[in-house]
């Protein structure tokens, strides 16, 4: 924007053109980079526990993340410097403790950061930024961002430990996460669970980047699992499906009357009915690596109206015992004795069938039908 004394002098105000916010924030960058370290780690200030919705409207919270890293990285579609950092977000969010968050320019539309990420082939979530005067937005609920690329750093208990102006550097981020207490403490944490190939292609050729990104987020929660407790595993996979998935008739989401998906259909839909989230948590737990004969789906009739028929996953700690119903409908795990609003029907998993003979067909060998197709759909992924 030039400075025109004539006009000044006749009161003609001088507008600034659209590309000048982003010389200034690119100007901002490398005034910042000459003042401040690369990285600047102990921060003290207190953490906010954000709660945002990505550009697809899936809800994301710094709660989502618990147990691991976290980087927030600050960007824009014509930021140069945030174009240069990808491949590093990219190396850093591939590493199975650690998770990175897009978060987008407040005036860049979903539209173009979705365009970028596809571009880039970002495999990480993105949130648009949304104004920064917003008492919810980003800038406020994570730290305040002058310039771009900007970056936080989460350790596993979730506090802000790392504050990055510029680019990410690959190397001292993951040295500083060595030397942390909570890396050095994961450092003798179990290997994570091996891919499941067949599961990522059965995805990525379906449902294609949001198949992909599904089949990630899934695989990142079950390496996170790794070494966990059975409580902790259930906890995981429990919020995992209750608060990315959404609540829907099979109608709606399958176009059939009743139709049982697998945890592949189920992850690249992203919706479903009580049947759907019952058993991609059954599928879930078995590859974090919780036995067969501790879980059981449930048909269930509810009392007190609404669906007559609903389904939900029991886990027995030991046989005999009162077990833990993990249900879409209800945020916590609570004893089945507290479901008062649940009358079991029949049980099944893996090895059989349990109920009333008039709800377990004799003709299928105690089997039922629709759980038997589910199984054989279910290798098909890679699950044996």
């Amino acid at each position: 924007m030039a400075y025109d004394p004539e006009k000044a002098r006749s009161g003609i105000t001088l507008r600034p053109c659209p590309a000048f916010p982003r010389f200034v924030a690119t100007l901002f960058v490398a005034v910042g980079l000459a003042v401040f370290p690369l990285v600047s780690p102990g921060l003290t200030g207190k953490t906010v526990p954000f709660s945002f919705r990505d550009i697809d409207d899936r809800p994301v919270r710094l709660a989502d993340f618990r147990g691991q890293w976290l980087l927030v990285a600050f960007w824009a579609p014509w930021c140069p410097m945030c174009k240069l950092e990808m491949p590093a977000l990219k190396q850093l969010d591939a590493r199975p403790d650690l998770s990175v968050l897009g978060v987008g320019l407040d005036y860049d539309s979903p539209d173009a950061l979705r365009e970028t990420a596809n571009r880039f082939d970002l495999p990480f979530r993105i949130v648009a930024g949304g104004s920064r005067r917003a008492p919810d937005s980003p800038h406020r609920q994570v730290g305040p961002v002058d310039y771009f690329p900007t970056s936080y750093l989460y350790d596993p208990s979730g506090e802000i430990v790392m504050y990055i102006p510029g680019q990410v550097n690959v190397n001292k981020v993951v040295a500083f996460m060595a030397a942390h207490p909570a890396g050095a403490a994961g450092a003798t944490a179990a290997a994570p669970v091996a891919r499941n190939d067949r599961l990522a292609a059965f995805l990525r050729d379906r449902y294609g980047a949001k198949g992909s990104q599904a089949y990630a987020d899934w695989q990142r929660l079950v390496d996170q699992a790794a070494g966990a407790g059975a409580a902790d595993k259930l906890a995981r996979a429990n919020d995992f499906f209750n608060r990315r998935m959404l609540q829907s008739t099979d109608q709606r989401a399958w176009g059939q009357a009743d139709h049982w998906a697998t945890l592949g259909e189920f992850l690249g839909r992203g919706m479903g009915d009580g049947e759907d989230f019952a058993i991609a948590k059954y599928f879930t737990l078995r590859a974090m690596g919780i036995p067969a004969e501790q879980l059981r789906l449930v048909y269930v009739k509810l009392r007190g109206g609404g669906d007559p028929v609903h389904m939900v996953l029991a886990y027995f700690d030991q046989p005999g015992r009162e077990p833990v119903l993990l249900d879409n409908r209800v945020a916590d795990i609570q004893p089945a004795g507290q479901r008062s609003d649940l009358r079991p029907v029949l049980s099944f998993n893996d090895e059989g069938a349990w109920g009333d003979s008039q709800d377990v067909p004799e003709a299928a060998g105690g089997r039922l039908p629709l759980w038997d197709d589910v199984l054989r759909r279910a290798r098909d992924e890679g699950f044996q």
